[in-house]
């Protein structure tokens, strides 16, 4: 998969507004069923709730939306405690069950990476019109490709001499699993790591977690004013918010 540096610190060069307000708290928000916090943000709060490049589009307020590589990824459950999140392509939702989407590659920048056990499946079109036999099991009927199959396939090498075009999608396999409904494997989504501030210390201070764009470094907002890392002092605190899976 491919990596490249995301570039946030020049893209979001704005300074933050209210992060001198001692006042100011970064309050979770929900989206449909999830509670968003720090890292993330919904579009429209102030960014430096935020890490750079974690703001997330919260749609008719059903769902948080991700966009990574010009693809929209549905959010579908956020663990907290160990920095995963579980997505979906966004185009399944308007593809008929069943079918593959019509998605892009996904390049990953330093913002998130895939867990270890994730697998790829590698989506053909623009294929010979007449293909070799032993590529004949992997045709789907629907969606716009002519075949599919997992990255390692023993035929794979064989199906990008005879096609003129492939994308390639991150899955989530079970171990032994045999994969039968490609659709359905996309549908299920895909676990990502997430790299950003560690939030834990100024949360366990009684603060909460945002960002200063002014200085580009982790702020810890607290009663009495924003610091570093932490709150000076816990005898006063935010409301805590219980954060794990969502």
């Amino acid at each position: 998969m491919e990596k490249k540096n995301s570039g946030f610190k020049q893209k979001l060069g704005f300074g933050a507004r209210k992060s001198g307000n001692p006042s100011f708290a970064c309050v979770p928000i929900n989206c449909g069923q999830h509670n968003i916090s720090f890292p993330f943000y919904i579009q429209g709060q102030n960014p430096s709730c935020g890490y750079p490049g974690f703001e997330l589009n919260c749609t008719n307020n059903e769902y948080p939306v991700l966009e990574m590589s010009q693809n929209n990824y549905i959010v579908d459950q956020i663990f907290y405690n160990n920095r995963t999140v579980r997505v979906y392509n966004a185009a399944v939702l308007s593809t008929e069950t069943g079918c593959l989407p019509q998605i892009r590659n996904l390049s990953l920048d330093d913002r998130f990476s895939l867990v270890n056990d994730s697998g790829e499946l590698v989506l053909f079109t623009n294929c010979s019109t007449n293909v070799s036999s032993e590529l004949l099991r992997y045709r789907v009927e629907c969606g716009g490709w002519e075949l599919a199959m997992l990255r390692g396939d023993e035929e794979a090498g064989v199906a990008m001499e005879e096609c003129g075009v492939n994308v390639v999608a991150p899955v989530e396999l079970s171990g032994g699993e045999e994969v039968r409904e490609y659709g359905e494997l996309v549908r299920r989504g895909f676990l990502l790591n997430w790299t950003a501030s560690e939030c834990s210390f100024c949360e366990e201070s009684g603060g909460r977690c945002g960002f200063n764009y002014a200085r580009y470094h982790f702020n810890c907002f607290c009663p009495d004013r924003p610091h570093f890392r932490h709150c000076v002092s816990s005898k006063s605190s935010f409301p805590r918010s219980i954060l794990g899976i969502v």
